[in-house]
């Protein structure tokens, strides 16, 4: 991650198409550990361990993979589903709440495999693919990291596990609690996923450039995933923007209703998309005093292969409150 973020400054300094498109068209963050104590636990070369003394836990004690809310804490308040937490996890929990992300992913080591939600099932017993309501796009960012990966699709290897096309659904490979990916998409608008980038979990650092050559072109490229969809700005009736508007949108194909966003404090909204025919409507929840909520109207629009991204405005009229 330190060599992406060179490689992007340094390719905008020189001018690089590809690259100054990007930036100048993306607020990009990269944080290169979430766990430092950990790291500096760890021996260089030691491929396995889940434990303190390998640096998989911080300097509590604790797997910060399996320290975030979960779905089961979705009617708490903050202070209630924040507490007990550990520092790393709850700066990460402040950061993702305080920013209006729209795509992210987090990388690990012990596999070589692009994951996605859900990770966690909500029945005991359920088996397989637990699909969010956005399992196409998620499938589809997954399959773009693994297709643009020099080695993530050939099982050789790393061959401690089979994935079909280098992707799993995280829960059919292994059910986990408290996973921030999971978080990410329960919580806010931000749609994430797991790469797991090196079956040796602390690799030599002879072998850093090659998993740098491994991945480079897949991290590009997942980056670009954030410009298709719809996007734009929510207004009310005397031209404000309007913050926690609700955005819903589905599939008029395959009747799919996807996971509302909300938007930010300036009106912004963003949702991933792939091409198809949809229709769209924003509202802020609830009654005012009048007997009246606020919404627009239902907006039909359609993204093709060749014009993947719609920036769409949307104007809110009070209309009277279902009965």
């Amino acid at each position: 991650l330190t060599q992406l973020a060179q490689h992007l400054v340094g390719g905008y300094k020189l001018q690089d198409r590809r690259i100054k498109s990007l930036i100048d068209s993306t607020n990009i963050t990269i944080i290169p550990t979430m766990n430092p104590d950990g790291f500096d636990r760890g021996t260089e070369g030691k491929c396995t361990g889940g434990d303190y003394v390998t640096g998989r836990f911080n300097e509590g004690d604790v797997d910060l993979n399996r320290d975030f809310p979960t779905w089961r804490d979705l009617d708490q308040t903050y202070d209630e589903f924040t507490q007990g937490r550990q520092p790393e996890t709850k700066a990460l929990i402040d950061l993702i709440l305080q920013e209006p992300w729209v795509l992210s992913a987090n990388f690990h080591g012990g596999a070589v495999v692009a994951s996605y939600p859900y990770d966690d099932y909500r029945t005991k017993g359920q088996k397989g693919i637990h699909a969010t309501p956005d399992h196409d796009f998620f499938k589809h960012l997954a399959q773009t990291y693994a297709d643009n990966h020099m080695s993530m699709k050939n099982q050789s290897h790393c061959t401690r596990w089979f994935f079909k096309d280098g992707i799993t659904n995280g829960a059919e490979w292994y059910p986990l609690v408290g996973g921030m990916q999971d978080f990410n998409y329960l919580f806010s608008n931000g749609m994430e996923i797991t790469l797991e980038v090196s079956c040796c979990k602390y690799p030599k650092s002879y072998f850093v450039n090659n998993l740098w050559d491994q991945n480079y072109e897949s991290m590009i490229k997942y980056l670009e995933q954030v410009h298709q969809g719809v996007k734009g700005l929510v207004f009310d009736s005397s031209g404000f923007p309007v913050q926690n508007a609700k955005i819903m949108v589905e599939n008029l194909v395959t009747g799919n209703k996807y996971k509302t966003v909300v938007t930010s404090e300036f009106g912004e909204y963003w949702k991933l998309l792939l091409p198809g025919t949809y229709r769209m409507k924003a509202e802020v929840p609830g009654c005012l005093k009048g007997g009246t909520y606020k919404s627009s109207s239902w907006q039909k629009f359609e993204l093709r292969e060749n014009a993947p991204l719609l920036e769409f405005d949307m104007t809110l009229e009070e209309s009277a409150c279902p009965r």
